[in-house]
């Protein structure tokens, strides 16, 4: 089984039981970006992440928009709306900038997991999408989770992607801090990369894990509610399988089956029991 640990929803959804039911698929963490007013793509609107996750209880899990131009008070109202996590996406400032820690605190405070984008963003206009957010990835750099992570250690932080050209500061993210994570969804640049630092080991004070002790496995796509989405994302489970297996069982710590694993099911679950109670 799998879980997408950061994929979309498109608006006007459909036929998502052809994902409910593919037998192939434990969850899908929905993230929300309908905030950014994104105009370039067709995003699910928050009650239509909600509704989905209220069709589907147990397997499509919410994750809201966390916009860094409101307040944290914002944060309380995804909470009681029914949104399991967080998404940050496009911030006017780094990440790591102390005006922001307010929203950290407030969602460590409420068990909400926050998955940040890091490293490179899809082109967009300013005038295609809402005011006060970033066009590039400079504000979206892997190493401004470090702080993030140092100041609230039982906040759990997922990395969108692997934040290509940073990779280097993703490795520090995986190494140094417990409560960071990233998903390998996204450029197909660092997959090179990827393969070879999976089997390296941390030294963030857990005992001894290795870089595949805290990678998800993720989509990332705006795919799921129509067809073409859901044969992308399939493929793209073909894709990540077929090569982890293929490379790993060969040549790697990691590809032995219980690790493989831990990429595709297990690590993500581990993190869902402690932000779902």
């Amino acid at each position: 089984m799998i879980i997408d640990a950061h994929a979309h929803l498109c608006s006007n959804p459909g036929n998502l039981d052809a994902i409910a039911e593919s037998g192939r698929i434990k969850q899908v963490w929905l993230m929300d970006v309908s905030g950014c007013g994104i105009k370039i793509h067709s995003f699910a609107s928050e009650k239509e992440i909600l509704q989905a996750a209220k069709n589907y209880p147990g397997f499509f899990i919410p994750f809201g928009y966390l916009d860094l131009r409101k307040t944290p008070d914002d944060i309380n109202r995804l909470k009681d709306a029914g949104f399991a996590g967080l998404k940050a996406y496009r911030p006017a400032k780094p990440y790591d900038d102390e005006s922001y820690f307010s929203f950290y605190q407030r969602a460590d405070e409420l068990n909400m997991p926050i998955l940040f984008h890091t490293g490179i963003v899809e082109k967009c206009r300013i005038n295609e999408m809402t005011g006060g957010l970033s066009c590039g990835p400079g504000n979206m750099k892997p190493s401004g989770l470090a702080a993030i992570a140092a100041a609230f250690p039982e906040l759990i932080i997922i990395g969108g992607h692997l934040g290509y050209p940073w990779l280097e500061e993703t490795a520090h993210n995986l190494y140094y801090y417990p409560n960071i994570y990233h998903d390998l969804s996204g450029y197909r640049k660092d997959i090179e990369w990827l393969i070879k630092n999976l089997d390296r080991k941390c030294h963030d004070g857990l005992g001894l894990r290795y870089f595949n002790d805290k990678i998800l496995f993720a989509t990332d796509a705006i795919c799921y509610g129509n067809e073409e989405g859901h044969k992308e994302a399939f493929k793209m489970m073909d894709f990540w399988e077929l090569l982890l297996e293929t490379i790993g069982q060969n040549y790697y710590r990691w590809g032995e089956p219980a690790e493989r694993r831990k990429i595709f099911f297990d690590n993500a679950w581990k993190l869902y029991e402690r932000f779902i109670k």
